[in-house]
């Protein structure tokens, strides 16, 4: 499950906590008199469409459902929330679970680190679940509202903003809560007005930046959505320059896709002095300071102070796409570049862009046994993440590669974001652990001091709970680890309800950090356990690919084999385990839970991928062949095929209780996916044990704000409590 703190980073770009007092729970089974019935499904009519690959004719029965207009589908959609309701809100039980969650969710920060733009000062707050702007003026001591969100229009919500180096102006982006598709907004902050200017089409968080002169945006966008369905792939991305006042008919191009890389991903960067623009032209997964699974064609572009290019040369291209590469700072006419090339751990170089040939790097911060996920420019300093056995550790390095020290952290958790700008010596970092509620961190880089900036005075008592990091093997003999928490001295008699999160994809590591969901668990009287599994990031490049394309099923025997481990601990059994997993990790647990249905009690998939046939025709689905190739590809077809959720369910056969939730306005991942397994499982299955599905109005891939995940993870955990035998104290 995701935690607040992802939906707090996903609004904020940091979170800061604040305090509230916590009460504990116990938990008891059900009485032996439980018997669940088995439900009465809505129908789902079936088709007659197959596909043929290499000879291989393959059914797809509810094709029809991948249109989302169709009103039979949504009818049936409607049914099936009148089903799952019931299941998910018992008062007693749900309303238990989301109070003692959001007084959780009370621990985690609120407000954003502030940035300095011409005088002012500019931040983020989060209040009553909506993300304020504020804007505090020089020489006054109160902040005032910059930008209420109430303001924004119905259903919409600040994702980010950026202030012009003047401060006189400030770009920001709206877009519906969860999902990827907005608009970037221009306010002048004396007035508090918008200008007329409206940059559409842009996707997730921009990325857009102001020019030298504070008069212009370099910024990406898409071509509109094919008939108005956000859905389908995004096409067309190219990065412009828009002048304020100007038509954005007007933008200018500044570079899009190669011909022959028209299906890549395309983002930028504007480090430094703001002359030169960094395009990446990329494919696979990848994240901002995390290198992810990607591979990157690294382009330069320099331009005037007013954004425009130089000279009619064009961007010169600077790499191969042979690894992954982030520009961190650029100055006369050097960058320093964050890249796997050579270093699947990551490192850190100096390249010369008038010669960048690899041969000419100088590397600055070398490769070591710990993988570096991170790096920022901060106070005209090199500050880097690592993980080490999937702990954090933060060092500081000069310009020039010299290490300067590591900022000491409170424990062995984990740090989320590094925030500070490149002028200023104050570094932000929240930390926090499984058990170890969230604090800010403020280190200062010229004194070399690190002081808390928030605690949690009135955090619960977790004393009674330990955290063990656990290693097992997995099919092939490789070790992976994994996480447990657990109340101390609890007897190995295989009877405690145990919930297993896992993802294992897209470089993406899975950390050990705090979270409502996790923590309400086992004070509930569960186990909680995250499973590090080969395809995420934890252990550098080689971790992530030894399960793509071909090799995906390596992160379900990972999967299957820290069950396994658990159940002979004796923690847990089949019947009181279950697995729980979002998007990738919903394609883990339920091809998992499909492979190994003996082993679970329980299946929490939310906006999962189900079709691994179809996932290139939709969403993000393009960018991601690198990872998990296509069924035209004949080296990869017997893989996805042989895995495919949608595909290899089998006919009365008795898979545990599932609760499969999306969120009909998910633009990344089409709901479909999770409409056409549902249909599949309940039609499948012959055994009382309920198949659910639970669709949001809305919310998107990222489940909505805070409340809207608090009511969803809640929901979430109560169906578990139920299926896994669980009485819940208020």
């Amino acid at each position: 499950m995701r935690s607040q703190a992802a939906v707090l980073v996903a609004l904020l770009g940091s979170v800061f906590a604040v305090t509230s007092p916590v009460h504990s729970a116990g938990v008891a089974a059900h009485p032996a008199s439980y018997a669940p019935e088995a439900p009465a499904y809505p129908p789902a009519r079936r088709g007659d469409v197959t596909d043929t690959f290499h000879g291989v004719q393959v059914p797809d029965p509810y094709r029809w459902m991948e249109d989302l207009r169709d009103p039979t589908l949504n009818t049936w959609i409607e049914a099936q929330n009148l089903l799952s309701g019931p299941y998910l809100d018992d008062a007693a039980r749900f309303d238990a679970i989301r109070g003692r969650m959001t007084l959780l969710a009370d621990l985690f920060p609120t407000r954003e680190a502030e940035r300095e733009a011409g005088g002012r000062v500019f931040f983020r707050e989060l209040m009553d679940g909506k993300v304020r702007l504020y804007v505090r003026e020089p020489q006054v001591a109160a902040a005032r509202v910059l930008l209420d969100p109430e303001t924004l229009g119905e259903g919409l919500a600040l994702k980010a903003y950026v202030p012009a180096p003047d401060g006189r102006h400030v770009a920001y982006l709206v877009g519906a809560s969860g999902t990827d598709w907005g608009e970037v907004r221009i306010r002048d902050v004396a007035s508090g007005r918008d200008l007329p200017d409206v940059l559409a089409n842009v996707r997730f968080q921009g990325p857009f930046h102001w020019t030298a002169d504070g008069l212009g945006l370099v910024y990406r966008r898409f071509a509109p959505p094919r008939d108005g369905r956000r859905e389908l792939p995004a096409e067309d991305p190219a990065i412009y320059l828009h002048r304020l006042a100007q038509p954005t008919a007007d933008d200018l191009r500044l570079f899009a896709l190669p011909e022959d890389r028209r299906d890549w991903s395309l983002t930028l960067g504007l480090p430094g002095d703001r002359r030169q623009l960094f395009a990446y032209v990329e494919r696979g997964p990848w994240g901002p300071g995390n290198l992810g699974g990607s591979r990157s064609q690294l382009h330069v572009l320099a331009l005037d102070a007013s954004g425009q290019p130089v000279d009619d040369t064009g961007a010169r291209q600077l790499s191969e796409p042979d690894a992954a590469y982030r520009v961190v700072h650029a100055e006369a006419g050097r960058a320093w570049v964050f890249t796997n090339l050579d270093a699947p751990r990551g490192r850190v170089v100096l390249m010369n862009l008038e010669n960048p040939a690899p041969n000419h790097w100088k590397t600055l911060v070398p490769e070591t046994d710990g993988v570096l996920i991170d790096v920022a420019w901060l106070g005209g300093r090199l500050v880097t993440h690592r993980f080490e056995n999937v702990h954090s550790a933060v060092r500081v390095f000069a310009p020039t590669g010299k290490p300067i020290g590591e900022i000491a952290l409170p424990g062995t958790g984990v740090v989320q974001g590094l925030e500070g700008s490149a002028s200023s010596s104050q570094v932000r970092m929240m930390y926090s652990g499984l058990l170890q509620p969230p604090v800010m961190l403020r280190h200062d880089l010229d004194r070399g001091t690190t002081t808390t900036e928030s605690s949690n005075g009135q955090a619960p008592d977790l004393t009674g709970f330990e955290v063990r990091q656990e290693w097992f093997a997995s099919k092939d003999g490789t070790r992976v680890p994994m996480f447990v928490v657990l109340r101390r001295g609890l007897a190995r008699d295989g009877s405690h309800p145990t919930l297993l999160y896992g993802y294992g994809a897209s470089g993406t590591s899975t950390l050990p950090v705090f979270s409502e969901d996790s923590v309400a668990w086992v004070q509930m009287g569960g186990i909680y356990a995250i499973a590090n599994l080969r395809g995420g990031g934890e252990f550098g490049n080689a971790w992530y690919q030894a399960a793509v394309r071909e090799r995906k099923q390596t992160t379900f025997d990972d999967l299957m084999a820290a069950s396994e481990h658990l159940i002979a601990q004796g923690w847990t059994s089949p019947r009181k385990l279950a697995i729980s997993g979002a998007s990738n990790g919903g394609l883990l647990v339920t091809a998992t839970m499909l492979q190994r249905p003996d082993l679970f009690g329980a299946v929490l998939a939310d906006v999962p991928v189900t079709d691994a046939l179809r996932r290139h025709l939709s969403g993000n689905g393009p960018q991601q062949v690198d990872q998990w190739g296509t069924p035209d590809d004949p080296a990869v077809f017997p893989a996805l095929r042989a895995y495919s959720p949608v595909h290899n369910v089998g006919q009365g056969r008795c898979y545990p209780a599932t609760l499969i939730t999306t969120s009909r306005d998910d633009d990344r991942m089409p709901p479909w996916h999770a409409y056409k397994l549902t249909a599949a499982l309940q039609a499948a299955q012959s055994c009382p044990k309920p198949i659910l599905l639970s669709v949001r109005d809305s919310g998107g891939h990222g489940g909505g704000d805070g409340d809207a995940w608090l009511t969803s993870a809640a929901r979430q955990l109560s169906f578990l409590a139920r299926e896994l035998g669980m009485t819940v104290a208020p």
